[in-house]
């Protein structure tokens, strides 16, 4: 039985894509009812502190223009990768 929380968001993202494509009114109305006590103006995330270190990092590097495009990204990666 999944447990972990990337099985946990692999689940909802399967579960979202599958929203998407109903088409039903009716099922969707039911889906509403059955998880319409879920409260998603409080969702609850948490992040470790080396996590909010990493962001506030990232925000600084943000601030400071240090930013590295998709491209040179992947180009970096590749040649990591391949060594």
């Amino acid at each position: 039985m999944p447990t972990s929380a990337m099985q946990t968001d692999e689940l909802k993202y399967n579960l979202v894509d599958k929203l998407i494509a109903v088409r039903d009114i009716g099922l969707l109305q039911k889906i509403n009812d059955l998880i319409g006590n879920v409260d998603t103006n409080n969702p609850v995330f948490k992040v470790t502190d080396p996590q909010k270190q990493m962001l506030l990092q990232s925000e600084e590097d943000i601030r400071n223009g240090h930013l590295i495009s998709d491209d040179d990204l992947n180009a970096e990666e590749d040649e990591w990768l391949n060594g």
